[in-house]
This record gives C-alpha cells, structure tokens and sequence, in this order.
C-alpha cells in the first residue's frame, strides 16, 4: 500500500511560466506537467527547448481559458506572476497597473475549473507584496484566494510584520534555504483546496548553514568569450578595477548606476531581469584572464538550473537570456515546495 502511494504520479499546471523554474523543479520531485502556459515569445523558445513534452499555451493569460483551451485539471498549479508592480523597484502601482490586474485572471481561471480545480496552488512574487499599498494588496489577495474555495492566510502582527509560523506566504531566500550563494528574497505562497484538505498546515523549508562558495559555480578554468571582459582603460573597466584593488579579488562585484558594488559575504547579487541593460547590473569577477561578467550558463546555475537540465536556444541573444534567468525561480528552492506538495498529496490518499 504504501509502495502504491509513492509511485502516484501527481499533475501540473504552470502559469507565467517563464524558462520553466518551476516546472523543472516539481519534474525533479516526480510530478508530470501536463501544461503550461506564457506570453513571452523568447520565454516560450527557451521553455519548448527544454520541456518539448509539454504543452505550451502561448498566449497571454487573459486569453488562456480552461473550456475553449482544453486545460486538464491538474492537482498543482503553480504562478510566478509578475511582480512589477508591487516591487520597490518598479512603479508599485499594484492592481492599478494591467500587470498586477492579472492575478485576477488566476482567480478566473480555478473558478473556471469548477469542482476540479487544482488542489493546491503554489504562488510567488516579490517581497515587498505584503506591504504594498499599507497592506491593502496582500489582504485582497488573502480574501479572492479564500473566495475560491482555498485555505489561505496571512496574519500580520501589530507592527505589520509577517507572522511565518501561522502563514501560508513565506519570504524565502535563495542563501539561505538551499545552498546556492545569491541573496534572493522572494514571496511563496501556497493554498489547499477546502474540498481536499481538513487542514491549513505547510511546512516551508527551514534554513540550512552548508552555503556553497560562488565561484564553485563559475567556469574559472579556461577563458571567456572576449564580450563578456571589461577593457580597464573603459569607464565602466576602470571603476571595476579601482573597487577591486581596495576588496577581494575573489569577491562578486556589481554595477549599480554610478558605482560598483562588492559582495562581501561570499555569494552573488539577486539576479535580475534587467541585467545586462546598459551595462548595469550583471554579476561581475575577476578570473585570470581579466575583469568579466559572468556568463548566462554561469547565471543560470545560480538559479539551480543544472548543465544536464537547461539550455537556451542557439543563436538566442544574450540580453534576452539574462532577462530569463532574472525572471526566472530559484529551481532548488521551489523543489523543496514541490516535496512537501508530494508529501500533503501522498497523506491525503491514506
């Protein structure tokens, strides 16, 4: 009996999908995506080269239905969806703008579905969501979830903080839950089917202290392709090399505007989707050969995306396979979601 519910193959539907972070991630954790579905035409390339037996809705969401598209119900549904909006970085006009309207279309979607509507939902944004608009957002979002028929909460204490231990949406970061050094903070949030599940209880991962070194994730030993070296007698060349004689040549270095940083503490920046925009925020090293960014490949691996696993498109721009990997889930974090989705589907066939 219990050699049967282990070998029970689970489903999954990916929204915003992406390159496909989360769909590797529950694929490595024994699930079979069944579906997925993303607008970006590049995403979409990069999704179909590395997961050609899934199917592919290419559209925008708004125009993803589960009737006239055919949908399977799945068991998990999982939705980076996009965080522009309520990012301290971007505009934070929230639901104001067409892109944070979309978590609607989320809602539509699992109402859409009826009684076969996915058990659990496995969400991510950024962090700054729980405090967007003095907590108005968050509190909408706990409100639509529940109103489709999910268990979902997210207390706040009296300072508006986060209570973790009673939540079902956790800040998460990359350092810190997995042993991938990029400082990587984002939102998780997972809900259970109240035709399901008797109870409202998710275990999220806990930390972990064996944090491996950055550079095991770099290809040190041979030279780059020339595109990717600063000329020290550049602008950009010269602030790189004038911060790295004062730090550590062994250190993480980063363009942020009119200066550079260094990270001090043994792991990478968060990647991001505008790395590689004028010069500016692409992750930076010194090898032996010289002053140099790191590669897409080496990004990718700070995502948890593994050689064997990943790869772009050939003749794929460079400045587009940054944008992914920036859009992109850390795939070793959310796989420790997906387990313990695994382990509350497996309790619920006993």
């Amino acid at each position: 009996m219990e050699q049967d519910i282990k070998q029970h193959t689970y489903k999954v539907g990916s929204l915003f999908a992406g390159i496909g972070g989360f769909c590797r991630a529950f694929k490595n954790e024994g699930f079979d995506v069944k579906w997925a579905n993303e607008l970006d035409p590049h995403a979409c390339e990069t999704y179909r080269n590395n997961h050609p037996g899934t199917k592919l809705y290419e559209k925008s969401i708004e125009d993803l239905s589960v009737i006239t598209d055919g949908l399977e119900p799945v068991d998990v549904l999982t939705a980076g969806f996009p965080c522009q909006s309520f990012s301290l970085a971007g505009n934070k006009l929230g639901f104001k703008d067409p892109r944070g309207k979309l978590f609607f279309e989320i809602i539509r979607l699992l109402k859409e579905f009826g009684r076969d509507r996915p058990k659990i939902l496995v969400l991510e944004n950024v962090k700054n969501l729980v405090y967007h608009n003095n907590k108005m957002t968050i509190s909408i979002i706990e409100e639509e979830i529940k109103r489709a028929g999910y268990w979902f909460r997210v207390p706040l204490d009296s300072k508006g903080n986060l209570l973790t231990d009673k939540s079902n949406a956790v800040v998460l970061n990359t350092k810190e839950h997995t042993d991938i050094p990029q400082n990587r903070e984002r939102l998780y949030m997972v809900a259970f089917s109240q035709d399901i599940f008797k109870f409202n209880n998710f275990k999220f991962p806990s930390t972990e202290s064996n944090l491996k070194d950055v550079r095991e994730f770099l290809d040190l030993d041979f030279k780059a392709d020339p595109e990717f070296y600063f000329d020290e007698n550049s602008k950009y060349g010269r602030m790189f090399a004038e911060k790295m004689a004062e730090g550590n040549r062994d250190s993480v270095y980063l363009l942020r505007r009119a200066y550079v940083r260094e990270n001090k503490n043994d792991c990478t920046f968060t990647l991001t989707a505008n790395m590689g925009e004028g010069g500016h925020n692409v992750p930076v090293i010194h090898d032996d050969w010289g002053i140099r960014k790191l590669t897409p490949t080496e990004c990718v691996r700070l995502q948890g995306f593994r050689d064997h696993q990943f790869s772009f498109p050939k003749g794929m721009a460079k400045a587009k396979q940054y944008k992914q990997i920036g859009n992109a889930v850390t795939v070793d974090l959310v796989q420790k979601l997906a387990a313990e989705c695994l382990h509350k589907l497996n309790s619920m066939q006993k």
